[in-house]
């Protein structure tokens, strides 16, 4: 009779501790994999010289990004749709030739930009080019 509640409570501890295991090991899985997320950046140019970059870069209002062995320019960085078809019609208004380009980031740059993101959506043109810069700040600080 306790050879029974032995097995009984082994078995009860063996399925417990796996599905304790299972629950962690897929929370554990889906924070790593989901830390990284995409973005759009408004790419106005890649470059393989840094003074030709930085030149376009100030002229645009945007920064130089390092990548390898050249240098991307980015006027603006945004993940939410709405702020980013305002910003490329005002793009597509004064004519400035961009590319969308998916990079990633984190969730918390994410978190850090939708205040900005907001006031894009809100604001008008005039507001734009300094918004842009604080988030591009906020970007170039994580690289």
């Amino acid at each position: 009779m306790m050879k029974k509640y032995l097995i009984i409570i082994l078995s009860a501890i063996a399925l417990g501790g796996g599905l304790a295991y299972f629950i962690f090991y897929k929370v554990m899985f889906k924070d790593s994999t989901s830390s990284t997320l995409t973005v759009s950046a408004f790419q106005v140019g890649v470059f393989s010289n840094y003074d030709n970059a930085l030149k376009v870069a100030d002229r645009n209002n945007g920064i130089v990004i390092p990548d390898d062995d050249l240098y991307r320019v980015y006027v603006a960085i945004l993940y939410d749709n709405d702020a980013i078809n305002k910003l490329s019609n005002y793009y597509k208004t004064i004519g400035l030739n961009y590319y969308l380009k998916e990079i990633s980031v984190t969730q918390d740059f994410i978190n850090n930009i939708k205040d900005d993101e907001e006031l894009i959506k809100k604001s008008s043109s005039e507001t734009y080019s300094t918004i842009n810069l604080d988030v591009l700040n906020k970007y170039k600080e994580l690289t």
